[in-house]
């Protein structure tokens, strides 16, 4: 039998103090379930908003400072 897991590629994030997040390994794998600790579901939610954290003309990442709400005129 196959079985599929979901994961997410992570990385070591510089400087990330919103909320607490797990310590993995830069380029491992965090295995998602509904077992993760809270320190691990901070990382998987960190990893899925930088992410998606790219500007829809595809010129790159936008350019906010660090840990700044977006504003509405961003949206």
């Amino acid at each position: 039998m196959i079985v599929m897991q979901p994961v997410l590629e992570m990385y070591t994030p510089d400087g990330f103090d919103l909320w607490p997040i797990a310590e993995i390994e830069p380029f491992d794998f965090l295995p998602l379930s509904g077992e993760l600790s809270p320190a691990e579901v901070g990382a998987a939610m960190m990893r899925i908003a930088d992410d998606n954290d790219i500007d829809p003309d595809g010129i790159g990442r936008l350019n906010r400072p660090p840990h700044s709400p977006r504003s509405s005129a961003d949206c």
